[in-house]
């Protein structure tokens, strides 16, 4: 089993240290590879990277810290893997892939891990066509402090779902069996769609809002956001509807109430990148809803509007 990561960042960084956990404790994959690319390794070139040095620090739910090493990838690697598995914002995954879709043996699974809708259209033409490319949407909690340092701040759960491209069940058994023991708990899931959406309902709430007023994800639940929160949720599920999945308004503000609480004390992903002045994943989240309603002809005005405001705040910097 060979597998590469692409993103250093906190998600990447937590499947790394699983999956390398895993490899080394387990004899059954005494002979796996575990490799990880960052931006900077692009655009690739055959320099013998084995000799950098890189260390890491990952400290888990019971704040033990951990000190590893990472092995980068070189293009042998990339052309041996089994697996890719993607960690980067939703922005980079078309731009990513690109870079190494030559160097990718035809049998090589692509698993694409981020926030938000619609990469999928992004796509390379040659991954759709010669790859299977899988989901993997993840409720764990990661905070990065600092370059390669990273903390698990809390335990979740993940669904891995067919996005594209032809599988059969022993590559669906299989990846969920080696995802699942490396981090658990993760769950194979043949309708995706609804868990896509529905984690895609929950980060255009959560997220714009901590983002734009500066809070942490439990203060949402303040009375005073539960107006704007029904105006956002029933514009999703109209345009939800309209792309053949459905949600019950009730059902969806409860399930965001129980997961504002239980991240009560979290930074959210938008939030954390608008206080380090970097890009967000709003063209993703409720930009995706404003150009599906555009599609469908239905009316968005408040997701437009966080959207919007979210972009006003990144042209700041």
């Amino acid at each position: 089993m060979n597998i590469i990561i692409i993103g250093p960042g906190a998600m990447g960084l937590l499947w790394y240290h699983h999956i390398g956990q895993l490899f080394n404790k387990n004899p059954e994959y005494h002979k796996s590879q575990l490799h990880l690319l960052s931006s900077k390794s692009f655009p690739l070139t055959h320099e013998d990277l084995s000799n950098r040095e890189q260390d890491y620090c990952f400290t888990d739910q019971h704040n033990q810290t951990h000190h590893n090493s990472i092995h980068y990838a070189q293009i042998k690697n990339i052309e041996q893997a089994d697996i890719i598995l993607l960690c980067v914002k939703s922005f980079q995954i078309s731009s990513a892939l690109k870079n190494i879709v030559n160097h990718l043996n035809k049998n090589s699974v692509i698993i694409l891990s981020h926030n938000g809708m619609g990469t999928v259209a992004e796509l390379p033409t040659e991954i759709e066509k010669d790859h299977a490319v899988y989901t993997l949407l993840t409720t764990h909690g990661c905070l990065r402090s600092a370059p390669f340092c990273i903390t698990h701040t809390g335990v979740g759960s993940s669904d891995l779902g067919l996005l594209l491209g032809a599988s059969n069940a022993t590559q669906q058994q299989s990846l969920t069996q080696l995802l699942n023991t490396a981090l658990p708990d993760v769950n194979f899931q043949t309708n995706i769609k609804q868990k896509q959406w529905l984690k895609l309902a929950i980060n255009c709430v959560i997220n714009p809002l901590t983002a734009i007023n500066n809070l942490e994800n439990g203060q949402i639940n303040n009375a005073k956001y539960q107006t704007s929160i029904t105006l956002l949720l029933n514009e999703i599920i109209a345009v939800a509807s309209a792309e053949g999945v459905q949600f019950d308004l009730h059902e969806l503000k409860q399930r965001i109430k129980e997961v504002a609480q239980a991240t009560a004390k979290n930074c959210s992903s938008m939030r954390c990148d608008i206080l380090a002045k970097r890009r967000s994943e709003i063209d993703y989240i409720n930009g995706y809803i404003h150009h599906l309603g555009i599609t469908h002809g239905i009316a968005t005005p408040e997701n437009t509007m966080l959207w919007q405001t979210v972009k006003n705040l990144e042209s700041e910097y």
